[in-house]
């Protein structure tokens, strides 16, 4: 279990974010202020800290040379915020996400971050599918084929079954589908989803058939729970079973 500790002034946020990423794979605390979170950084061992810019006593920044080497750090920046990319990197902040922001999208980086932190790949022929057995039980990983809780995912060979029964895919949709499920807890972009789709299949896809596809995809496999639409924004496939 992965302990999150959230460094957030705004009581009803942090409070909001315990609840979304409390599960079976990670534990969230929160701190209002930034002598708090220092306490709570000297006493616990934590995998992730997810750092607002402006704390009530400060500013989160102070916060970063306190925290030992090896502690992903996710930033939560201010809409008005002068900070960049290039500037986060320079304290070694591994993502950052911007006020006012979509819940779900901030777990999936933090999935991201800490599916990265728990991969450990014995060669690159076998980094596709890896992490899913590490970071996520719920995952299995076979010789070809991927085991997702009731799903088997055979991409070489172009199989797919749910509940052990075959379904019938199109190219579009085995395509969209191997995305997705590569990305699992990562929101893929509309537009880069796009680029790519465009890219393999050689044929004009624009959002309209984006839509239409994941809607097909999801009635096909019963994928409900898994496919998720950000509004917005993109879609994914979700790294937990109860987002």
């Amino acid at each position: 279990m992965d302990r999150i500790l959230i460094a957030e002034s705004n009581t009803e946020l942090a409070s909001q974010l315990r609840g979304v990423f409390a599960d079976a794979n990670n534990y969230p605390m929160s701190c209002d202020t930034i002598k708090k979170t220092r306490t709570m950084l000297e006493c616990e061992e934590w995998a992730l800290v997810l750092v607002d810019e402006k704390m009530t006593d400060g500013s989160g920044l102070d916060l970063l040379e306190y925290i030992s080497e090896g502690i992903i750090v996710i930033m939560i920046l201010a809409e008005d915020t002068k900070l960049n990319e290039d500037g986060l990197r320079g304290y070694g902040v591994a993502d950052y996400i911007k006020k006012p922001f979509n819940p779900i999208v901030l777990k999936a980086k933090v999935g991201t971050q800490l599916q990265k932190k728990h991969t450990r790949f014995d060669d690159g022929s076998s980094a596709r599918f890896d992490a899913l057995g590490v970071a996520f039980p719920e995952f299995m990983v076979g010789d070809k084929t991927v085991y997702i809780d009731k799903y088997e995912f055979d991409f070489d060979h172009k199989e797919y079954k749910y509940k052990e029964k075959n379904i019938m895919l199109g190219d579009l949709e085995q395509c969209l589908l191997k995305l997705l499920v590569e990305n699992r807890g990562v929101v893929l972009k509309k537009n880069t989803l796009m680029e790519r789709l465009n890219a393999e299949l050689g044929k004009e896809i624009d959002g309209d058939i984006l839509a239409e596809t994941v809607q097909v995809l999801m009635q096909k496999l019963h994928a409900f729970r898994y496919i998720k639409t950000i509004f917005g924004i993109g879609y994914m496939w979700t790294a937990y079973k109860d987002m």
